[in-house]
């Protein structure tokens, strides 16, 4: 142990995963144990133990822990890193949809974590070596892997931001925006403005359409169903933050107390009842702005460079996108309510000139006859445009709205289904690139998860109109197989698995006792106690509580592998299930609910395909 804390403060950073919650806490447990040393009955002193950590940390099993630091050094946990929604969202392009050590290092890093089978206290003393090793070597990786992108990501949104390293790490977006904010308050020598002041600014003069919302957010442009080839994706670059700057829009701004500026049509907004001062400029306007300026104009132009060495492009590109990263979230703080400056009228005015400016280009692009198939707030999807089209409608965008409009991809087709913010695409370097779609969930049982992806490849090779005929029979065939295999109880349970991750200990989730319903059995107190239909307890936790009951030990961060079945409960863990227990109709649910959104677009009926039309066809045959 000793070593081990010499080890640690000989290094100005200390990485870990989960290392709040367990690594750090459970060391300095371990150090406070009086049987640390069996000659002197005596904890390890606390001037040699280089962590620091709250008394009740090491307790919170099961809920999120304080965080834990050194006494001479940076301690950062990856793992509360990478659930940052703007990390996994804006650096990582949201590549990874699970947050554990396995599954984001298969998505940033081609690798996983050693396989071993049953539990991890029964390996060997140098398998388990080997086991630990490796996951240290992984966890450092995910910083040092292309040219340690996330700690020079880390840094510069530390510096951006005026917060530590370790508070970035572990504090959303919205506390980084707040502490740029206030840190610029204080050296402009300006009074930060209190809740109840901001509320006087009024309230949303537009009606929501997504129901948690209090205002009308961005413009979803339908999109055309079917299929479109070579169609070209332009994204308005950083178009919020660019309202912002263009238009002044500032708590401070919006809904000034100046008459002339009330009374002067031209500064009122449209589709709104708020209006903006032209006496002054927001801070927010500036600092957003400068921001915006600073990456669309100088470090993203750096990046590309070509009299610059390889290293210096690349510092270039991580800081632009580091900036981007802040650029991206900060609308979204802007209206959220836990923002200490959300201002309502702000965050209405910047979503409702968004919204115009997204509807101007439309017309700009059908007074040119570039049809657009699909658009999404900030981003158009052009059918077939010609370079000169694009060209004029880019020129057009920064002369008129002050908005650079670039080009973002470029497919060779796109399917669009009846479903918003869900379409598949093929690009022209054969990449398939699936929107919203739930078959990419790593969760999904592999024989499901695998045919979704054979689907993806048999579209990956439509290059006409004419291919998607056979493509059509071939997805059939995938899909009638899998179903026929399911039903004939040829499919391995392993391949039929659920893999979920517990993220609370199982201990926190309570059964309630309900009356009058079925599978039902007498508890102690002889109240009938529904044990197959427990509301409110995921179906990963019934199998964890099987497992329990079996002796075997399940904590928090284990992966459970279970399978859908016609038991009382409906689960049951891979290693006590077989294949009669299997529910073949819950797993053709899932099938349909996995292909469907691929299938709709394609005009195929999953029902249909494997021979169980659904009602309303037969209704539609039978009036026909």
């Amino acid at each position: 142990m000793l070593k081990v804390f010499s080890i640690i403060q000989t290094y100005p950073i200390v990485l870990t995963f989960n290392g709040d919650d367990f690594d750090l806490p459970y060391l300095y447990a371990r150090a406070q144990d009086p049987s640390i040393d069996p000659v002197s009955k005596k904890p390890i002193k606390k001037e040699e133990i280089p962590i620091l950590v709250k008394k009740d940390s090491f307790m919170k099993r099961g809920i999120q822990a304080d965080p834990v630091s050194l006494k001479y050094g940076i301690h950062i946990d990856l793992y509360r890193t990478f659930q940052n929604r703007s990390v996994q969202n804006y650096a990582f392009s949201h590549k990874y949809s699970e947050f554990t050590l396995n599954a984001i290092c298969e998505a940033l890093l081609n690798e996983s974590k050693i396989d071993f089978e049953g539990s991890i206290s029964d390996l060997p003393l140098e398998k388990l070596s080997e086991y630990c090793l490796k996951d240290a070597d992984l966890t450092f990786r995910l910083t040092s892997f292309n040219d340690n992108l996330l700690m020079k990501l880390l840094i510069i949104i530390s510096r951006i931001s005026r917060m530590s390293i370790e508070d970035i790490t572990r504090f959303g977006v919205n506390q980084w925006i707040r502490s740029m904010m206030f840190f610029e308050h204080r050296q402009q020598n300006i009074l930060i403005p209190r809740r109840e002041e901001l509320q006087k600014k009024g309230t949303s003069s537009t009606l929501a359409i997504i129901k948690e919302k209090k205002y009308r957010g961005g413009l979803v442009v339908e999109p055309v169903l079917g299929i479109h080839f070579n169609v070209v994706v332009v994204d308005f670059a950083s178009l919020y933050p660019s309202i912002i700057k263009v238009h002044n829009l500032s708590y401070e701004t919006v809904n000034c107390p100046h008459e002339i500026c009330r009374n002067d049509q031209s500064m009122h907004i449209d589709q709104t009842n708020h209006w903006v001062c032209k006496e002054k400029r927001g801070l927010t306007s500036i600092l957003i702005g400068t921001l915006r300026d600073l990456r669309v104009n100088y470090y993203k132009n750096l990046s590309k460079d070509t009299t610059l060495n390889k290293e210096d492009k690349h510092l270039y590109s991580v800081i632009s996108q580091a900036i981007k990263v802040i650029l991206n979230a900060t609308y979204g703080v802007m209206g959220a309510e836990i923002f200490p400056l959300y201002c309502l009228p702000v965050a209405e005015a910047t979503a409702a000139i968004g919204r115009i400016t997204t509807t101007k280009t439309i017309e700009k692009c059908n007074e040119n006859n570039i049809k657009v198939v699909y658009g999404d707030t900030d981003s158009l999807f052009l059918k077939n445009p010609s370079h000169e089209g694009l060209n004029t409608i880019s020129s057009w965008a920064k002369k008129s709205l002050g908005i650079d409009l670039e080009i973002d991809k470029q497919y060779r087709y796109v399917v669009f289904s009846d479903l918003k913010k869900n379409y598949l695409g093929v690009l022209e370097d054969g990449t398939v690139d699936v929107k919203g779609l739930t078959g990419k969930k790593s969760h999904t049982p592999p024989i499901i998860r695998y045919a979704f992806y054979d689907i993806l490849n048999v579209l990956k090779e439509v290059f006409s109109e004419n291919d998607f005929e056979k493509a059509k029979e071939k997805i059939k065939k995938i899909v009638q197989s899998i179903a026929e295999n399911l039903e004939n109880k040829k499919i391995s349970l392993d391949e039929l698995s659920f893999n979920v991750m517990i993220n609370k200990s199982p201990d926190s989730y309570g059964i309630k006792t309900v009356e009058k319903r079925p599978d039902k059995s007498k508890s102690l107190d002889g109240k009938e106690k529904d044990i197959g239909n427990v509301k409110g307890i995921p179906q990963h936790i019934k199998a964890a509580k099987q497992l329990v009951e079996i002796g075997k030990q399940v904590k928090m961060g284990d992966i459970i592998s279970y399978v859908k079945t016609r038991t009382i409960d409906g689960v049951k863990p891979v290693a006590l299930a077989n294949q009669m227990d299997i529910d073949t109709e819950k797993y053709l649910e899932t099938m349909e609910s996995t292909f469907d959104q691929i299938l709709s677009s394609l005009n195929l009926n999953f029902k249909s395909i494997i021979g169980k039309p659904r009602q309303a066809n037969l209704d539609e045959l039978f009036w026909n």
